[in-house]
């Protein structure tokens, strides 16, 4: 898919209608491609002869493959969060930033990239040149990332009402709950990190600039700030954690402890009965007639004395 945006009298404005020849989209000041086909890939490259950066590429981790500057302008490959099949998944967006236009690529819809889309409809993006638009997607990311944290605190105070509250609540599954909390969490923290580099790369690009260095140092502010959230989310899902396994590892004990008990007050009957199963000829239990009741009312009482016991130890 392919959406393509104009700048008019300061405002961001998605085309109506989606350009279909070079000459459409080099008057275009962003385009966004989403999971491009061969023919939209064709499109782009016979634009400046064959630049756009492949999956593999944009992958990379290294900083030198990730954030650089060559004859088609600024390159930053930015980390982001999206959500499929129900869990968060990352996935890298690149960035080719020249000086009158942005392109930016990646293989899935993103939240923050459809919200900008809805509030360029509306009109909400301010915006001068193309620089600007990749600043403001990075601010949308910030936000969207700050929500996420504070949804995840809002589950964390549920799963930990469930684990210290609730006493019919089920361990395993705020265990389960706790690690896709954690697993969030951690890739959320991952793409704060990954916003970091790429707003320090391009701090590097605006030594003259004094507003939109003023934007970026809000923007490493806020980030720092959310750090140090995803820290305290993770020591709170750690306790709890640690807390849930305690809680099981009690109620077995107290489970082991059971059976331990069961095995040691029928161990007394179960002698009784090995001995009176013997088939020695000379019993003398054998010929007499309460001998049956007798063995009886024996197994009883050597189960009941240690039960007694453990009783009056408070074991019980």
């Amino acid at each position: 898919m392919l959406y393509n945006f104009d700048i008019e009298g300061g405002v961001l404005r998605e085309r109506a209608e989606q350009a279909s020849d070079v000459t459409a989209l080099e008057s275009a000041r962003w385009i966004d491609l989403v999971a491009p086909d061969e023919q939209e890939l064709a499109l782009l490259n016979s634009m400046h002869g064959g630049w756009l950066p492949d999956i593999e590429d944009v992958e990379e981790i290294e900083a030198s493959a990730r954030f650089f500057v060559d004859e088609q302008g600024i390159h930053v490959h930015s980390l982001f969060l999206y959500q499929s099949e129900g869990r968060h998944r990352t996935t890298t967006v690149a960035f080719v930033l020249s000086s009158d236009q942005l392109v930016t690529v990646r293989d899935n819809e993103i939240a923050d990239f459809r919200l900008m889309r809805m509030r360029a409809r509306r009109g909400w993006v301010k915006v001068d040149d193309p620089f600007d638009i990749l600043l403001r997607v990075l601010e949308q990311k910030v936000e969207n990332m700050a929500d996420n944290l504070e949804n995840i605190h809002r589950q964390l105070e549920n799963v930990s009402q469930m684990v210290l509250e609730d006493e019919t609540s089920q361990m395993e599954e705020a265990i389960d709950r706790l690690a896709k909390l954690e697993d969030n969490n951690g890739k959320t923290r991952l793409c704060l990190m990954d916003t970091q580099r790429s707003i320090s790369f391009l701090q590097r690009h605006l030594r003259n600039d004094v507003e939109r260095r003023a934007t970026c140092l809000e923007m490493q502010h806020d980030l720092e700030t959310l750090m140090t959230h995803t820290n305290f989310l993770f020591e709170k899902i750690n306790f709890l954690m640690d807390t849930a396994q305690g809680f099981i590892n009690i109620e077995q004990s107290q489970i082991i402890k059971t059976f331990s008990i069961a095995a040691v007050v029928f161990l007394p009957p179960t002698m009784v009965a090995s001995v009176y199963g013997m088939n020695f000829r000379l019993m003398p239990e054998l010929d007499w007639a309460l001998g049956y009741p007798f063995a009886l009312l024996l197994m009883f009482l050597s189960g009941l004395a240690p039960f007694l016991y453990f009783k009056y130890k408070g074991w019980l």
